[in-house]
């Protein structure tokens, strides 16, 4: 897409594991352009965090390796960019959430004092000047009682409002586009709501794209534009979201879809897709969906599907079709 914010190309993650190397992500294309928000759904352990971590640079190297491929931003591949250039990028034009905000918010310092640090680091603002700035975000992502949160600790607030102080840091700059990995997962039903809510009003205010990585399709019928259906580390089914939801391609995500519990109750049984994510294949080149796939055909066993456009903007790689 000419107009991507974002355009990952053939993306390869690699991690030593042992005696043998496990690809994480494997050859993985995906683009999110202006505005627009992008789901990235699979089970756990398909490799959503790892691509959104290897956008940022943030893969822990040893054990892990950017075995190839490109992410550009700007027009600039992100995977060659010098370390001192990436950092002024990130939260400045890419800003992250994670699923648990105790585990990156420092438990040692107040929420006003962590505020104050990005405030400084990214946009120079110190005394004062950051203090100030620090409540109009924690009043922007409508936090109850900015200034007594300011001068608590992490440990004091819920879970819900501490994914609100992360939601603040990461906006703090006016992000090009924003990476929210399972941010609501660990929250209650009515929270996820508002967190999702704040989300699409702070989108709408500042213009920025979103890649909202879940493993809940509920969250992404409700708040994306397209979405891309992840297994075993390969895209393997991408449209909007309107047409993957009425009209699935790949078997695998028409056992997601089968595992949604109904609104109306007329699905007395959820359908489980058999297997586990991650069995080893028979073959070293046959699908990795193959083991669990309920169509599964001889070619399968024998050769990878390649991602194509089976019908305008919607794109699966399986053999059922052509």
């Amino acid at each position: 897409m000419t107009d991507a914010v974002l355009s990952v190309r053939n993306l390869q993650v690699q991690f030593a594991a042992d005696d043998r190397v496990v690809r994480a992500v494997d050859g993985v294309n995906l683009d999110i352009v202006r505005g627009e928000t992008v789901g990235l759904v699979g089970e756990t352990g398909s490799g959503k965090s790892v691509t959104a971590l290897s956008i940022l640079g943030l893969i822990p190297s040893p054990p892990g390796r950017i075995g190839g491929g490109e992410v550009l931003f700007g027009g600039r591949n992100l995977l060659t960019m010098p370390a001192r250039e990436l950092r002024r990028i990130r939260g400045a034009g890419i800003s992250m959430i994670f699923q648990e905000p105790m585990t990156s918010l420092d438990p040692s310092f107040p929420i006003g004092s962590q505020l104050r640090e990005t405030l400084a680091v990214h946009l120079g603002l110190r005394g004062r000047d950051a203090t100030r700035e620090a409540l109009q975000l924690l009043d922007r992502v409508r936090m109850p009682h900015a200034a007594r949160v300011l001068r608590q600790y992490p440990f004091e607030l819920s879970g819900g409002m501490r994914q609100r102080v992360m939601i603040a840091m990461a906006i703090s700059c006016h992000p090009t586009l924003l990476i929210a990995d399972e941010a609501t997962t660990a929250l209650d039903v009515s929270v996820q709501a508002q967190v999702l809510s704040l989300l699409e009003e702070l989108q709408e205010q500042l213009g920025m794209s979103i890649l909202l990585i879940t493993h809940d399709l509920g969250v992404v019928a409700e708040t994306c534009d397209r979405v891309y259906i992840m297994y075993a580390g390969r895209i393997v089914e991408s449209a909007p979201v309107d047409v993957l939801f009425h009209e699935p391609l790949h078997p695998y995500t028409q056992g997601l879809l089968a595992a949604i519990p109904s609104a109306q109750g007329d699905r007395p049984r959820l359908e489980a897709i058999p297997g586990e994510l991650g069995a080893v294949p028979s073959g070293p080149g046959e699908c990795l969906f193959a083991s669990r796939c309920p169509r599964v055909m001889p070619r399968c066993r024998s050769e990878v599907p390649l991602v194509r456009e089976v019908r305008p903007d919607h794109n699966a790689a399986c053999f059922l079709y052509g």
